[in-house]
């Protein structure tokens, strides 16, 4: 009886260590599959992950807004930011509440920092992960289109229920990974 009860235990771990990374890659695809859209603006940082390797680090332009009246925001509290397309098809966040939107597109974030009446907020991408090799010339090209007086970089991100994943990076209407192998 202990060792059809320690057997059964065993089975199940196995079954929750298959189920955990096979969910999480199936959110993830499904999110590319089926999220909406958007292009966000970026800005340059430096990056550099001992665990992950290299990527190229993401700054999204449009990360705060006007804090809403009557609500107390702390930071590192988890928000939800409701999102619009401004004329020129880039994301902006339109809203922020603490509460679930019931319509519309949105993003799950969490409070940077709180400046008398805006709201910083740290986006759950900010970070492009790339080839090993072809990063550190990625990001080189990356920086040089997203200076003051010259922004043309942005990222795609696809957003479903809340969820992100960063679907590619793009610099003056062309992909990433196309400018890098033009430039070998």
């Amino acid at each position: 009886m202990r060792r059809k009860y320690i057997f059964g235990l065993f089975a199940l771990l196995i079954v929750v260590q298959i189920a955990l990374p096979v969910s999480m890659i199936a959110k993830r695809e499904a999110t590319l599959k089926n999220g909406v859209v958007f292009r966000f603006k970026t800005a340059p940082v430096d990056p550099y992950d001992a665990f992950r390797g290299r990527f190229v680090a993401l700054r999204v332009e449009v990360n705060s807004i006007s804090k809403p009246m009557g609500v107390d925001l702390k930071y590192g509290q988890k928000v939800f930011a409701q999102l619009t397309v401004d004329a020129n098809g880039f994301a902006k966040i339109s809203a922020i509440s603490l509460q679930r939107p019931k319509a519309g597109d949105y993003l799950a974030a969490t409070v940077g920092y709180c400046h008398e009446n805006s709201v910083n907020l740290n986006l759950p991408f900010d970070r492009y992960y790339m080839e090993e090799k072809a990063a550190s010339h990625a990001e080189q090209v990356y920086r040089e289109h997203s200076r003051r007086d010259q922004q043309d970089a942005y990222v795609i991100v696809r957003i479903k229920d809340g969820f992100a994943v960063v679907e590619g990076l793009y610099i003056g209407g062309s992909k990433i990974e196309e400018i890098l192998r033009r430039t070998k």
